[in-house]
């Protein structure tokens, strides 16, 4: 498996990634094209935005996507996204990510990595190194779709 960082022409392969890699629980997502495409230029958009992806056999299998976030004394990174087709789940892809991740971000002096996850996902985290902060993501849907 080939992990490298993302170019202008992944962003279709990677929606699609994403797209197949939600659509199975726990997660259940239907995304269509447009707007999985849209998720991942958005996150690539940001601030220092940076991707990765994993490829096999010349098949892109995974994708991290996520930003610098700067802060008093730090950058963090934040990963928006990270996900691995479901043939390929639970063969070290998101794990394989995570490492070049870290690699990635060294060479840039930055020591954070953060995301927001699911708990179905926590042991996967732990396994990596991860540990789970005293910050609590609060949400509100304010309308109904």
């Amino acid at each position: 498996m080939i992990i490298r960082k993302t170019k202008g022409n992944d962003i279709p392969v990677l929606a699609k990634a994403m797209s197949l890699a939600y659509s199975e629980a726990p997660w259940n997502e239907k995304w269509n094209d447009e707007r999985a495409e849209r998720r991942v230029r958005a996150i690539l958009g940001n601030y220092e935005g940076l991707g990765l992806v994993a490829v096999e056999n010349e098949t892109l299998v995974g994708g991290l996507l996520g930003y610098v976030d700067p802060y008093a004394e730090e950058d963090f990174f934040f990963v928006s996204e990270i996900f691995v087709i479901p043939e390929m789940k639970k063969h070290g892809v998101g794990k394989s990510l995570l490492s070049e991740l870290e690699k990635v971000l060294a060479e840039r002096e930055i020591h954070v990595i953060q995301l927001i996850s699911i708990d179905d996902n926590e042991a996967f985290y732990n396994k990596c190194g991860l540990e789970r902060d005293s910050v609590s993501v609060q949400y509100k849907r304010f309308y109904d779709l």
